[in-house]
């Protein structure tokens, strides 16, 4: 009977755990967007920062747990576009690699930061946009 017990506890355990990764994980990628609505919002001059990503780039991966609470804890309302989802977003947005962080204002490009990085000049790239708004 214990270890019928213990056996079900690590189980549940094992779930839960896994359940909260995924969640976790998840998070990061709530603020979609889709490449006709950022067309739409370029053209419109609306002010955007947008994280391109891809689920299976590894360099993404670590990047995302360092930019998006960043961005939050920053005030910058910062909107993720899956390149897996929307290959189209490659050429209409010009992305070389993931992940990229593009800033547009008033219809126009104003800055991009590509690859991985530490989460100091991710911080430092942000706050120089923001100085821009």
């Amino acid at each position: 009977m214990k270890k019928i017990l213990i056996f079900s506890s690590i189980i549940i355990i094992l779930f839960t755990a896994i359940f909260l990764i995924t969640n976790t994980k998840d998070d990061y990628y709530k603020n979609q967007i889709t490449p006709k609505q950022l067309q739409k919002d370029i053209a419109n001059n609306k002010e955007k920062t947008i994280y391109f990503y891809q689920t299976n780039c590894s360099h993404c991966a670590k990047t995302s747990p360092i930019v998006v609470p960043l961005s939050q804890k920053l005030n910058i309302n910062m909107e993720v576009l899956n390149l897996e989802e929307y290959k189209e977003g490659w050429d209409l947005f010009k992305i070389e690699g993931t992940p990229t962080i593009v800033f547009y204002k008033n219809g126009k490009e104003i800055n991009r930061i590509s690859g991985e990085h530490s989460e100091k000049t991710y911080q430092d790239w942000f706050k120089n946009n923001k100085e821009k708004s």
